[in-house]
């Protein structure tokens, strides 16, 4: 098959190296997306901007996040549960009292709003 069709800087000449073989990060191919960030980052042949990159972008899949902890006095959590179910039933609920209705004051009469008609002035025309 002919490479005719193909422009000049695509076509692979001899001394260049196939693309297998080219590759920086020898990956295999059932390699995760994690090992080819740390491959990444691991490599001193690339730019240290790019290593970077890698390792803030790998940063979250290494270490876990703290999100919630939980301080319990040596007991365990349904103890304490039903220790602050009992507090709550427990505490005293405001009374509800009528709210008491203001005076109705005397309602002024307003005019409605103006028409609002297109002035000849800013018409587009």
């Amino acid at each position: 098959m002919s490479d005719d069709w193909l422009p000049s800087f695509a076509k692979l000449t001899p001394k260049e190296l196939e693309p297998e073989q080219d590759d920086p990060l020898k990956l295999g191919p059932n390699a995760l997306s994690l090992e080819g960030l740390q491959a990444i980052y691991r490599n001193p042949a690339l730019s240290l901007t790019t290593r970077f990159r890698a390792m803030v972008a790998a940063v979250p899949y290494e270490t876990p996040k703290l999100l919630a902890t939980a301080i319990v006095d040596g007991r365990d959590f349904a103890t304490l549960l039903d220790e602050r179910i009992k507090r709550f039933e427990s505490m005293k609920s405001i009374e509800a009292r009528p709210v008491e209705q203001p005076e109705t004051k005397p309602q002024v009469e307003t005019k409605p709003p103006l028409a609002r008609t297109p002035d000849r002035r800013f018409r587009r025309i």
